[in-house]
């Protein structure tokens, strides 16, 4: 598909400060918390190789790391984003007005003219 090629006689308009998709923020919610539950992971096997003190820490972060992340992944993206320029058309070319014949009349309404052509 060939590209369009932009004049400076058409601006174009921006659309790139628009937000971002429910698909897009639904799969960043996922992604974060896959990581989440990953740390969890990685807590649970550091808390079976290291020694008493740290064990514990590590078994208390494992266990309440699930609420964190769940808590985190519910949380929409609020991004504020300014606003897109608003779009000005061109100007436009005004003909100009060009003298005419004017015909001269007088108006006949239908209630006044004699022809019926309805039956």
């Amino acid at each position: 598909m060939p590209r369009r090629r932009e004049t400076d006689s058409h601006p174009v308009v921006s659309v790139t400060t628009a937000q971002p998709g429910r698909s897009e923020d639904l799969e960043s919610r996922i992604a974060r918390y896959a990581w989440m539950m990953s740390l969890r992971v990685v807590c649970f096997v550091a808390a079976v190789l290291t020694p008493s003190p740290w064990r514990w820490i590590l078994l208390v972060g494992a266990v309440f790391l699930p609420s964190v992340a769940v808590v985190f992944a519910n949380a929409h993206q609020n991004r504020k984003l300014a606003g897109a320029d608003s779009y000005e058309a061109p100007p436009r070319v005004q003909l100009e007005r060009q003298p005419g014949p004017v015909i001269q009349g007088e108006y006949v309404s239908d209630q006044q003219s004699g022809d019926d052509t309805e039956k």
